[in-house]
């Protein structure tokens, strides 16, 4: 079994590796579902893989249960409190971790052996997605395909999983897995065009609802891709940090997506992390991309205090 990230490009693909290489079943999840995921995982797997979802210590009991039965190997490029990696390993989990290149160039990696030539175009696709083609194991993947291709590929897929849900991209991993091109699979073309209309008319309204701080500018958006908004908002709004934000129905806990320019000297998986976890909530993420999830009648409290935790950082 593979539980994998379902938000991008990176966690479908991981699910689609591993799932080509030794067609194993898979369940997509968020951040704040993975312990209801792997509680759905019984006795009749004997080796499960957790990719591309930075762990704390909330899943731990989680992790220790499956490990009654089975092996746990998992795979993620975050930024990790290295107590979780000890605590993992010390249940006796394979850990692979780097945070220079995506969740997929390491599985890739781990399965190659099982894997043809042109599965590796794959992991090309969530390296650019996730801006870690300059990731050292990337750089050696990439060059061995054509860049124009991969990039237009890319792009597909990108814009696609922003638009689809969660069914579609599970027949998104399954057609990866057999190695269509993103182009070949059926309405990938059309929800990437969709997509890409919505995006053009968000760049006129953004700027007109977003609201600004000392260091950063957020918005709440509700039935968007968080990160495709956070990203977009350092464009139109020329700013050095953002902030998307979305509350679930019934307001309990809200979702939040950040993302810094990389001149921006900060850590804001780490701010991420310390923030949500003293409000109740938990986050983490990578130096310039980052999420959360708190009590919604916090999200204010992390917004205002991520940005008193950049000034205190750039000035020192």
């Amino acid at each position: 079994m593979c539980v994998s990230h379902l938000k991008d490009v990176d966690g479908c693909v991981c699910a689609a590796v591993i799932r080509s290489a030794i067609q194993a079943n898979f369940m997509l999840t968020n951040y704040g579902n993975i312990i209801t995921c792997l509680s759905k995982i019984r006795q009749s797997y004997d080796h499960v893989y957790i990719c591309d979802l930075g762990l704390s210590e909330n899943h731990i009991p989680s992790i220790n249960r499956v490990r009654q039965f089975a092996d746990v190997t998992y795979i993620d490029h975050h930024q990790l409190n290295p107590n979780i990696i000890a605590a993992l390993q010390g249940l006796g989990v394979e850990v692979v971790h780097d945070t220079q290149d995506c969740a997929s160039i390491l599985t890739y990696q781990l399965f190659q052996e099982y894997l043809s030539h042109e599965t590796g175009i794959l992991p090309c696709y969530s390296a650019i997605s996730d801006r870690l083609e300059s990731g050292p194991q990337a750089q050696i993947l990439l060059n061995q395909y054509d860049r124009d291709f991969v990039l237009f590929e890319t792009m597909l897929l990108t814009y696609a999983i922003e638009q689809a849900d969660i069914a579609f991209k599970k027949r998104v991993v399954n057609q990866l897995a057999k190695l269509k091109y993103p182009h070949q699979i059926k309405d990938v073309s059309t929800l990437a065009l969709e997509q890409l209309s919505k995006i053009t008319a968000l760049r006129t309204d953004l700027p007109l609802k977003a609201k600004t701080l000392q260091n950063l500018t957020y918005i709440e958006m509700q039935g968007e891709s968080l990160g495709a908004i956070a990203n977009l908002l350092l464009d139109v709004c020329n700013a050095d940090v953002s902030v998307s934000y979305n509350h679930d129905p019934n307001k309990l806990h809200s979702d939040l997506s950040i993302r810094g320019k990389s001149h921006m000297l900060i850590d804001l998986g780490m701010l991420t992390s310390n923030i949500a976890k003293k409000l109740g909530g938990f986050g983490g993420g990578h130096a310039l991309a980052s999420g959360a999830r708190v009590p919604s009648d916090k999200v204010i409290d992390f917004i205002k205090s991520l940005d008193s935790q950049i000034s205190q950082t750039i000035t020192k």
